[in-house]
């Protein structure tokens, strides 16, 4: 087997990274896998399978609210449940993983393409955060006099990356304090935001697009969210159960025992609130969306990571 240090080394630096966006950081995810699925010494069925399990385990806990990297595992482990050996074991993990980029990336064209179709109606968006493929979908209408309103994204500032890229792509920009998208929700047609993951118990996203979701319902401003199906969930997958803090220090260094810092990541924001999803299949909602997500099956080995023990 590969070198525990290594592994641990690259899982930690996974685990440090706040800044990219859940598609980078599957990207980096897979190679991580190949690499380490490739130098492995697949002795016996049971015992490869016990360790593809186990790394599996170690990869979600790395970012637990990312649902893609639990899918990557989880849809890994099924293409090698059917082989007997544990060679033939390690050959399908691998030709799983090494289809997946281009699967991947197919399905972020193709979902790219319906959602400019989609959103070319409106002259004025709302995003929040930095989702890649928000900025890729957002990117594509700069030549129509789009205008995006977004907020700095505190406290790693990613909204800010996001307002560069899109500004670098053509579009107009309006940038401001996070809390000043509440007061701009009159101001635009719509609300588009990415996700972490996406089921039944809902959309995990970063800390506060709940809110800001709940703000643009009750202004009757329709509710996208923009994500491939590699994001949707199984049912028995507890969205919030796996939402961590990140650290204290990324807002401001605490020198008061008095002072207590929450750097809380993510929140959850209820299915019933989103007004469509847009993914590599189209625009989905109600039941046909809820038929996706039901597709969704947990491998046996990760039940206990996707709902409560």
């Amino acid at each position: 087997m590969p070198s525990r240090t290594q592994w641990e080394s690259s899982l930690d630096d996974l685990s440090r990274d706040t800044r990219s966006g859940a598609q980078e950081i599957a990207t980096r995810a897979v190679h991580l896998l190949i690499d380490t699925i490739g130098d492995s010494d697949p002795a016996g069925a049971i015992s490869y399978r016990q360790w593809l399990l186990r790394i599996s385990r170690q990869l979600i806990a790395v970012q637990p609210s990312m649902g893609i990297l639990f899918r990557l595992v989880n849809d890994m482990l099924w293409a090698a449940d059917g082989a007997t050996g544990a060679v033939e074991m390690r050959q399908a993990a691998l030709d799983y993983l090494q289809q997946f980029q281009a699967r991947e990336s197919m399905a972020l064209l193709t979902l790219i393409e319906a959602a400019s179709a989609h959103l070319a109606q409106y002259r004025a968006v709302m995003t929040y955060s930095r989702s890649s493929t928000v900025v890729r979908a957002l990117s594509e209408l700069g030549n129509r006099k789009l205008q995006v309103f977004c907020g700095e994204g505190r406290p790693m500032y990613e909204g800010q990356t996001l307002a560069s890229e899109l500004g670098w792509a053509g579009v107009r920009v309006v940038l401001g304090i996070d809390m000043a998208l509440f007061n701009w929700l009159s101001e635009v047609q719509a609300l588009v935001i990415g996700a972490e993951s996406l089921g039944r118990t809902g959309l995990v996203n970063k800390i506060g697009s709940a809110e800001l979701v709940r703000a643009a319902a009750e202004a009757d401003i329709p509710r996208i969210v923009l994500a491939t199906t590699s994001k949707f969930m199984p049912n028995d997958f507890l969205a919030g159960q796996h939402i961590h803090r990140g650290d204290p220090e990324e807002i401001m260094p605490v020198s008061s025992s008095n002072v207590e810092v929450r750097n809380i990541t993510f929140d959850v924001t209820p299915l019933e609130l989103i007004t469509m999803v847009i993914s590599e299949k189209g625009p989905l909602q109600g039941e046909h969306l809820l038929e996706e997500l039901d597709a969704v099956r947990t491998y046996p080995g990760l039940r206990r990571i996707s709902s409560a023990s």
